[in-house]
């Protein structure tokens, strides 16, 4: 029972660090997503980048593309995460 309880008190300092830097990935992995689909689609450059992420994401294929980019960012992986901001669609102007 002892070796639990102190297990699980060296655990909980590790997930409470973690956790604001998982936040910290995941804003920087979108900060590069959407700065290089921006490159891709020069006619939306006056939209905020949240203005510009929402409605990239309002079409599911894009959803797909940006979730397999993501992927592909925590792998390390170039060619896949090129391969997929490539087939992510511009967003349509409102």
């Amino acid at each position: 029972m002892k070796k639990i309880c102190l297990a699980a008190c060296l655990m909980l300092p590790a997930v409470a660090f973690s956790a604001p830097l998982e936040g910290l990935k995941f804003e920087q992995q979108k900060q590069q997503v959407v700065k290089d689909v921006k490159q891709n689609c020069p006619a939306n450059s006056g939209l905020s980048d949240t203005q510009f992420a929402n409605r990239v994401l309002e079409s599911a294929e894009n959803k797909t593309a940006v979730q397999s980019a993501t992927r592909a960012l925590d792998k390390n992986d170039r060619a896949a995460y090129e391969k997929a901001i490539k087939t992510i669609q511009c967003p349509t102007q409102k």
